[in-house]
């Protein structure tokens, strides 16, 4: 059955917009095939959260469409493969909930902008620093204990909020878990516009500007490797392309805008596909492509791995492939001085793997021809297949541990005036990298205990002298070494000198992650600060002299929205808090992992003295 025809019958049968349980329209017997089918298919994965996959009541929170487009086109199209149409139908009308969708409240007027935006890009910069000045910040060691809630908007049918804002004095532009992208005014959060793209949107919006420095275009990426541009005033779309050359390719990280062009680093969804005995793994190439910012021409595609070739068969007899993966997560960072990229690598999905992976590599901007790698862990090719969730089928023969680099690695100017990047690792190691010297080793620091959820995986921050590092170090990680270290942690820029660690013991006895406190998401830097949120859902003010809690403030909880639907939030991971114009804005709730679901938008400011 074709997937509208699949669409038809399901919403044929169910009243979606009635505000009811989908299971309320089910028989017993059909409940009773509906379970029967979720413990036989997808259990294993959704009941353990060791793969990622979003908890049973993460995705109760999800229409049954959604549930349908997951099982289709998105992550789980090879484990939906083996379900019949009407199977997969079944199963997205038990498991999913119908929701009013409510659209909140537009603006009167016209957006415009007066002035150059307040923050930009995943890092705040090229650079990816994360790093803001008190003087655009507007949040400082004096006025940070008073950050109060000012307003909330939930993402409706949402379990995550992983966009990380783009702000100006008079916007917030963030993307949803259904695709939809919002410009929200900063001050009230009314509506400006809305753009629905094709599938959801993780990746932080980038705004490009005009000859005066105002924000004119805002750049996306969505689930489905489509890159758009639309206009910033309007929402109006001026061009979209597809970076997509494999069935299983997405876009996790933003896409880096320079000199006229976007850089976007390209990932996938083939790593659980391998889970699948029936699939042929891998054949996902890694990589950068560059893009014309004016009219979204593809310029370049640079890959992490060769061509893959047949490589033996799985045990079901199931033809495998290789090199393939190294797959690039995050957004890359920029240096005008050299014309240089720089990003990160993950691991190999299937033997052999390769001298790319676990990387960080240095392009030309003109051209995508590499100019070093630096590999520091070689042979990690891993897939979910791997480590006894299912029967390891396509486990590759290195079973590495999966130690990527995630974290865009950071350009930062030392005390002296020489360049170094940092670059930070699931495997808990933190590193100073020369640019000069093709990326050599200058120092290295052990941050945390790493591991395949551990270590450093989403972002760090640094003002050039000092280096903050956010360790999640969540438990049970193969490959991890020495003692868990979850919290924040200091070092000198120019030499790797610990200096000062804030480690963040459980905050109650049983280990959830309502208990949690593994720092994943990236921390963000201001004058004094540094901001981190945890798995636990707190978020939480450090001081940059010595780690000590200047503010704390608990997002897992419900809350008023300025929109009307009903607001929750979670786990804060994957996307970073935001600094801008005496504002902390946050996304709370992440459903990967077994972590906690929720679906909201935060925007703290300090209150007002009377």
């Amino acid at each position: 059955m074709k997937r509208n025809a699949i669409f038809l019958s399901l919403l044929a049968s169910l009243s979606l917009f009635t505000g009811c349980s989908a299971k309320a329209s089910l028989s017993e017997a059909q409940k009773a095939q509906a379970e029967a089918l979720y413990r036989a298919d997808c259990a294993s994965c959704h009941e353990t959260g060791v793969t990622g996959a979003p908890s049973r009541a993460a995705i109760s929170k999800q229409t049954p469409v959604a549930i349908m487009t997951a099982l289709e086109t998105g992550p789980m199209r090879e484990q939906g493969k083996g379900l019949k149409a009407d199977e997969k139908a079944l199963l997205a009308d038990y498991l999913g909930t119908k929701t009013v969708r409510i659209a909140g409240t537009l603006c009167t007027g016209k957006l415009d902008f007066a002035r150059a935006p307040l923050w930009n890009r995943w890092g705040n910069g090229t650079d990816n620093r994360r790093y803001q000045p008190a003087a655009v910040g507007g949040i400082t060691p004096a006025n940070v204990g008073s950050l109060e809630l000012k307003w909330a908007f939930a993402f409706p049918e949402a379990a995550r909020a992983r966009s990380q804002p783009a702000v100006t004095d008079e916007a917030i532009f963030t993307g949803s878990q259904d695709g939809t992208v919002y410009a929200l005014d900063t001050k009230t959060g009314c509506i400006w516009w809305r753009y629905s793209a094709e599938a959801e949107v993780r990746t932080a919006p980038v705004l490009g500007v005009d000859a005066s420095g105002k924000a004119d275009r805002l750049y996306f990426g969505d689930f489905k490797a489509n890159l758009y541009a639309v206009d910033a005033r309007t929402g109006a779309l001026l061009w979209k392309t597809t970076v997509k050359d494999h069935d299983a390719a997405t876009m996790t990280g933003a896409p880096t805008l320079y000199q006229g062009r976007l850089y976007v680093p390209m990932s996938s969804t083939e790593v659980v596909s391998a889970m699948n005995g029936r699939y042929g793994c891998c054949t996902f190439r890694g990589g950068i492509t560059a893009v014309d910012a004016g009219t979204g021409k593809r310029l370049w595609r640079m890959y992490t791995v060769a061509p893959p070739q047949p490589f033996g068969r799985n045990r079901k007899g199931v033809g495998n492939f290789g090199p393939s993966g190294a797959p690039v997560w995050s957004t890359p960072t920029v240096d005008p001085k050299r014309a240089l990229l720089y990003f990160g690598v993950g691991e190999n999905y299937s033997s052999p793997a390769n001298d790319m992976s676990d990387s960080i590599i240095a392009l030309e901007l003109a051209t995508g021809k590499v100019r070093w790698v630096r590999q520091v862990l070689a042979g990690d090719a891993w897939n979910a297949s791997c480590g006894g969730i299912g029967d390891n089928v396509n486990c590759p023969k290195e079973d590495g541990p999966d130690l990527d680099f995630g974290a865009p690695p950071i350009l930062a100017k030392k005390a002296n005036g020489r360049d170094i990047i940092l670059a930070g690792q699931k495997s808990g190691l933190v590193f100073g990298l020369d640019p000069d010297a093709g990326g050599k080793i200058v120092w290295e620091q052990r941050a945390g205990q790493g591991g395949f959820n551990g270590g450093v995986h989403w972002g760090m921050a640094s003002d050039g002298n000092r280096l903050y590092v956010g360790i999640a170090d969540t438990p049970g990680n193969k490959g991890a070494v020495g003692p868990r270290r979850p919290g924040v942690h200091a070092f000198d820029t120019a030499t790797g000198k610990p200096l000062w660690s804030r480690i963040e013991p459980f905050t109650c006895v049983k280990r959830a992650f309502e208990c949690e406190t593994a720092i994943s998401a990236p921390v963000t830097l201001t004058d004094g600060i540094v901001f981190a949120g945890a798995h636990n859902g707190l978020l939480r003010a450090y001081s940059t002299r010595d780690g000590s809690i200047l503010w704390t403030t608990d997002t897992r909880d419900s809350f008023p929205t300025i929109n009307g639907v009903k607001g929750f939030g979670g786990s804060i991971d994957s996307a970073g808090p935001v600094v801008a114009g005496g504002h902390l804005i946050v996304n709370s709730g992440y459903d990967k992992f077994g972590e906690i679901p929720g679906n909201l938008l935060m925007v703290f400011a300090p209150k007002r003295k009377e």
